[in-house]
């Protein structure tokens, strides 16, 4: 080629890259749009206008989201908008390091909204940390950083991320990534009562237990009890006379003052007879003889008329006389057909006893030390992270600290240690000692200049705040097509006790107007979105995967719609969470349609204490309640007695809600697909399909006006519906026109508490059970006897013929018994994640 026709072709490139400049840059701000341009090769000095910089970079596209949002201001500052305006972010890797901030004067309008959008084609991924180099080789396979920034307080992170892979934080025992649910945990050995398990299940005349003490001097000794009671929902207020004390076989002596203590945890003393005692052995037997509930932690014996217990534990008496404290589990003789050990906690929310071995006193004084444990005390429902505060190796006992000391912590519950250098002898783990500031990694494989480790800076990516004083709120702001990574989580997230968590990578205060559409979040810390107040927006199209919370939270929000959203293996650190969550009294009018979640700790969707007329509506849910107990797929607690929603949960797929727990390592499990809490009251639960779950498909607890109809429930392991009527405060409940269908000839068709007139109405239902006549309700006989209570007259005992029970296949054939009785066909076409084209 001759130097002219060289000349000649760096020429025409030269016009070219200028005509496609000149193009953009016109285009930037025209009559009908607006357009702004981040890129990674951006410069925040330029004018953003640009989609790449010109040839003699002297202007092209920011380099920052914050800059173009300022930029957006100024032009706002000239006067209202008069065009949509978009900011289009180029493919690459941006780390952002503070999070970005909007306030009511960065809003759209309906006729010029602002949108934030990956530039099309390309994947822009924000990374909410820093990128880690500089590592040094330490100790065996370990790897060693210095980060300055942590050992002066300004930085800390409890996640860290290499290859886009999560690494676990170094604990003890080991995550076990082959069943990381149920192994790789310690079992705390009692609690840290002086007494051991308590003695539930014993409500029956004729129950005993007996024991053997000791009695060091003559005399009339106070006879104590430990225990728990809450027999008010069963017609009791008082168990006082309805059990005795027998002495060596003696006379019966009565118990009195045994009141309700409003729950059955065995942790209030009473005093409640007085017997004299010689000195020397003697047997001493509890009895029950009127029936009635007790769950008894122990007994005592005292010969000090001012003495008291304390609590759990045993003072002692005044100078010369004698106190005999007896754990009810400790009992040689015992009768009673469901005498239970463990029917009630009563330890301490600040302490355990730990297994011989399980914990060194060393770990008290690493800095950070935490214990992570799944109480059973409350439910089994939420994992507690404590702070590691002492340990007392004589008594084998721990003492632990911090706000999320909620539950009583006793015998079998499991946990593990983090944060403790000792943890750190496993390839994929990691410790960070915040006095030195030294992060130490066993890498899965030796690291390179080519590998990515990635250290969480902040949670909020972003974060709208309208103003609540004055009213205003943020509007019209949208994030489009984003790719969001590697977030931190907080303490302070919500995820305390019972709370479901109230923060979001994506944070919307007090918005309108806004939406999260087709954003993926990956490895993040915080739920991907958190609508506090506000209302009107939308969260569509959504990947949200391995969070350290939940997906997407709704607070006192209203007029939202969550739909199309993908949630997965989420819940990687706190497990009171769900895939969506809408909580509070204000959050009304949402509607939850076509998401697709799966694999959580706890809820697929939750609904707590909500408002009025949300709708929940072809959603698939599936493995979900994976770590915790007394749960549900799709669950609603209400505390108000009276409230009726008006709210619809309709045509979902519910399956394989598993409800698991642990006691020492024995599993244990209690779920429901779709779970009407506390007093959930004006529920329409029609055309789902619920399939393999623990204790059934429905469970009614206590609201009233709830009407069940038109629903497929098919194999649940105990039961396949509860109709609990608790607190005796269930009325005018409906179960009609469904389908119920199971395999296993031991399981139950219900569990019928209380069920009286005006409590609920069945019928019209078809009922299954593998070929057999066998249709047991528990507390209240046979099918038959069930009918004879004016029940299901109508229903029929019949295969309904599905199509395919095996292969999950619950369509009807055309013969089904089912349509005769005024069943309709479920349409399970449109249930899940909708085949959405992007533009």
């Amino acid at each position: 080629m001759s130097k002219y026709s060289i000349l000649l072709s760096v020429t025409a490139i030269l016009v070219l890259v200028g005509c496609v400049s000149v193009y953009e840059k016109a285009n930037a701000c025209g009559k009908t749009s607006c357009t702004y341009f981040v890129a990674v090769n951006g410069n925040d000095s330029w004018s953003g206008r640009l989609a790449r910089p010109n040839f003699g970079r002297t202007d092209g596209p920011f380099a920052t989201i914050t800059r173009a949002r300022d930029s957006i201001r100024q032009l706002k500052s000239a006067g209202a908008l008069k065009t949509s305006v978009t900011v289009y972010l180029r493919g690459g890797t941006y780390y952002v390091t503070e999070t970005i901030s909007f306030t009511p004067d960065d809003s759209g309008t309906k006729e010029c909204p602002v949108t934030y959008a990956a530039y099309r084609g390309e994947k822009p991924v924000l990374v909410g940390g820093k990128r880690i180099t500089g590592f040094k080789q330490g100790e065996g396979n370990v790897v060693t950083a210095t980060l300055p920034q942590v050992k002066d307080g300004s930085w800390f992170f409890r996640q860290l991320f290499v290859d886009g892979k999560r690494m676990i934080r170094a604990r003890t025992p080991d995550y076990d990534t082959a069943d990381p649910y149920r192994k790789g945990f310690f079992y705390v050995w009692r609690g840290a009562s002086a007494f051991g398990q308590s003695v539930g299940c014993i409500h029956n005349p004729g129950d005993w237990m007996e024991y053997t003490i000791d009695v060091p001097a003559d005399a009339d000794y106070a006879f104590w009890m430990l225990y728990g009671a809450n027999n008010k929902p069963f017609g009791t207020d008082d168990m006082g006379g309805r059990t005795v004390l027998i002495i060596d076989g003696g006379a019966p002596v009565s118990i009195i003052n045994l009141p309700n203590t409003g729950s059955w945890n065995a942790d209030k003393w009473s005093r409640c007879a007085t017997v004299h005692l010689a000195k020397g052995k003697h047997t001493f037997r509890w009895q029950n003889v009127k029936g009635g509930g007790l769950n008894i932690g122990g007994y005592a014996f005292c010969d000090d008329p001012s003495w008291k217990p304390a609590k759990m534990e045993v003072p002692k008496p005044a100078e010369g006389k004698h106190v005999i404290a007896i754990s009810a589990e400790n009992f040689e003789k015992s009768h009673g057909k469901q005498l239970t050990l463990g029917g009630g906690e009563y330890g301490l929310p600040t302490a355990f006893r730990f297994k011989p071995g399980d914990i060194k006193p060393e770990w008290a004084q690493s800095t950070g030390a935490e214990i992570h444990i799944f109480q059973s005390e409350q439910c089994r429902a939420f994992k507690e992270i404590v702070s590691l505060a002492k340990v007392d190796m004589e008594q084998n006992m721990v003492t632990v600290s911090g706000k999320e000391c909620v539950a009583k912590l006793g015998t079998g519950d499991r946990y593990f240690v983090e944060n403790i250098p000792d943890a750190l002898d496993s390839p994929g783990e990691w410790y960070l000692d915040r006095k030195t500031g030294e992060l130490c990694l066993w890498p899965t494989k030796k690291l390179t200049a080519g590998n990515e480790v990635i250290a969480p800076v902040i949670g909020r990516m972003f974060e709208l705040n309208g103003d609540v004083k004055t009213g205003k709120t943020v509007c019209h702001i949208n994030f489009k097509g984003l790719q969001i990574r590697n977030t931190d989580y907080s303490p302070d997230d919500g995820c305390v006790g019972y709370q479901t968590g109230g923060d979001g990578v994506v944070f919307l205060g007090n918005a309108t107007d806004c939406s999260v559409v087709d954003c993926s979040f990956n490895d993040i810390g915080k739920y991907a979105v958190c609508l506090k107040d506000g209302g009107s927006n939308r969260i569509t199209g959504n990947s949200i995967a391995n969070g350290a919370e939940g997906g997407i939270v709704l607070l006192g929000s209203s007029g939202n719609t969550v739909s199309d959203n993908h949630v997965y293996n989420c819940g990687w650190v706190y497990k009171h969470v769900g895939g969506v969550i809408l909580e509070g009294p204000k959050t009304s009018d949402n509607l939850i349609a076509h998401n697709l979640i799966h694999d959580i700790p706890r809820y697929g969707i939750s609904l707590k204490n909500p408002g009025s007329r949300n709708v929940v509506e072809y959603n698939e849910l599936y493995n979900l309640s994976t770590e915790t107990f007394d749960t549900g797929g799709i669950e609603v607690t209400q505390g108000n007695r009276e409230f009726r929603s008006g709210s619809t949960i309709r045509y979902n797929i519910v399956r394989d809600v598993i409800g698991y727990s642990s006691n020492n390592g024995k599993e244990v499990r209690m779920s429901w697909a779709i779970y009407l809490d506390s007093f959930a009251g004006g529920y329409d639960v029609n055309n789902n399909i619920t399939c393999r779950n623990s204790h059934g498909g429905v469970m009614l607890q206590g609201g009233k006006d709830n009407k069940v109809w038109n629903n497929i429930l098919v194999d649940s392991e105990k039961t396949q519906v509860y109709f609990a009527n608790f607190s005796d405060n269930t009325r005018g409940n409906v179960f009609e026109h469904n389908i119920v269908y199971f395999t296993d000839p031991e399981a139950s068709l219900f569990m019928a508490n209380n069920i009286h007139d005006g409590v609920m109405t069945t019928d019209n239902n078809v009922y299954w059970n593998c070929g057999t006549n066998k249709l047991t309700i528990m507390g209240a006989g046979s099918f038959v006897d069930w009918q004879k209570k004016g029940q299901d007259v109508h229903s029929i005992v019949a295969d309904p013929l599905f199509v395919n029970h095996a292969a999950g296949d619950f369509r009807l054939k055309p013969e089904s018994p089912a349509f005769k009785l005024g069943f309709k066909a479920i349409d399970t076409s449109k249930i899940g994640l909708c085949k959405r084209r992007l533009p």
